[in-house]
């Protein structure tokens, strides 16, 4: 049997652990010197006190939370609690306690035995990590990108308002969906995404689509594998960034600048034959009038005659060529006037007809008369037809049929115009 003496040199020695004992009423009977460090009073100050009204928080001892412990302790033969208690000084702080009953030689309930320890470290490690989980949720929840987080397997355990907001739906139709079902390649691109995982740990702005109510959306993402303390992959986490309109204005700002290089093309193209224009009409003028001179001799034989006049109208339509090739190549505002159609169709055949022969490409010419005027920048339509004979050109290179059909004519209801073109091209 341990005597007195030692069992009160054990209470002593225990300093930074409170053994306290109690009727169960709550009347501190034994306080030990770590009672007295934990809760700052003397054992002289807390004997015969209850110990609910020293050290419990008011709203405890109203809730009877001493009292529902001693059920609890009488009913199991004893009690962990963690809560905050009260020091001396006012103090809130954490503890822990083990609550016994203590029995006498006949097994009959004589009191209430309680250890209790200051856990500090542990209700502050508890509460910085909660706090830190909330700043981090913070986070993702009001980032502008999505965000979304799934299982080893695929299926979504998190997905912020903006990944919400980008799906459509609510969050508990999110969970637990693979999310494979919201990309436009299903599966197989989730596989893709996650074989580039394995193989690196993370990608930065990998371009995919996703299918989203049935409208195809181009998605930037930058994912990760997450890993536990013992390194295994438990999960990924995903950034997703919707690029549709960004892909759009690119796309339109590269037709843009293909348009502005045609542009300067052009613009090159129309000096050039302004001055090959101009190297051209200064001997054709000196050609017309020795042609003019040898015309007016009196002596000239009629075969002489006939080949004068031949020699001019092979001028005449140089000089046509010439002509309208400055007016192809003039750079002006849009100048939208009256115009006949046909004269479109054969200015552009002037200054092609001779190239597409050389190609062996027969031209299928079929105009229709007395077609009414349209209202249009005839420089522009013969720059279009222009683009479409030299694709039709390109398309019939190395067949062994080449025909370029134009055919112009009215519409069913005879109020459109309309000029058809179509080739033997692949």
């Amino acid at each position: 049997m341990v005597s007195s003496g030692l069992l009160n040199a054990i209470l002593d020695s225990a300093t930074h652990t409170a053994i306290i004992v109690t009727d169960f009423d709550g009347k501190i009977i034994i306080f030990n010197q770590g009672a007295a460090n934990l809760f700052g009073y003397t054992l002289e100050e807390a004997k015969d006190k209850s110990l609910p009204e020293l050290t419990f928080l008011k709203e405890d001892q109203n809730a009877h939370r001493f009292e529902q412990i001693i059920e609890r302790v009488r009913i199991d033969g004893w009690a962990e609690e963690s809560l905050s208690r009260r020091h001396k000084s006012g103090r809130i702080f954490p503890a822990i306690s083990t609550i016994t009953c203590l029995k006498d030689s006949k097994a009959q309930f004589q009191g209430i035995l309680e250890i209790t320890q200051d856990m500090p470290n542990l209700f502050r490690l508890e509460k910085e990590l909660k706090g830190s989980k909330n700043f981090m949720e913070n986070i993702m929840a009001s980032s502008i990108d999505a965000i979304v987080t799934t299982d080893p397997k695929g299926y979504i355990t998190y997905a912020n308002r903006a990944f919400k907001e980008l799906i459509g739906l609510r969050g508990h139709q999110i969970i637990g969906n693979h999310i494979s079902i919201y990309y436009k390649d299903g599966i197989n691109q989730a596989r893709k995404i996650m074989n580039k995982l394995r193989e690196s740990g993370h990608i930065r702005d990998y371009e995919f689509d996703m299918k989203i109510g049935g409208k195809v959306v181009s998605i930037r993402t930058s994912d990760t594998l997450l890993y536990d303390e013992y390194g295994e992959v438990v999960g990924t986490m995903g950034v997703f960034q919707d690029i549709t309109a960004r892909k759009k204005l690119s796309e339109k700002l590269s037709t843009t600048q293909a348009e502005l290089i045609q542009a300067v093309k052009i613009r090159a193209l129309g000096d050039l034959v302004t001055g090959v224009a101009h190297e051209i009409n200064n001997p054709l003028m000196a050609s017309d009038t020795f042609l003019h001179l040898l015309e007016t001799q009196t002596d000239n034989s009629p075969e002489t005659k006939k080949r004068i006049r031949l020699l001019k109208e092979c001028n005449l339509r140089i000089q046509n060529i010439v002509k309208k090739l400055k007016e192809f190549s003039r750079q002006s505002e849009f100048e939208f006037t009256a115009m006949d159609i046909n004269d479109a169709v054969l200015s552009v055949l002037a200054i092609t007809r001779q190239q597409l022969l050389n190609q062996g490409i027969e031209v299928g010419l079929k105009l229709s008369e007395k077609l009414p005027h349209v209202l249009g920048d005839k420089n522009q339509i013969e720059q279009v037809l222009l683009n479409i004979i030299s694709n039709a050109w390109d398309a019939m290179e190395g067949c062994s049929k080449k025909v370029l059909a134009i055919q112009t004519d009215l519409d069913k209801k005879g109020k459109q115009v309309q000029i058809r073109l179509s080739d033997t091209g692949i």
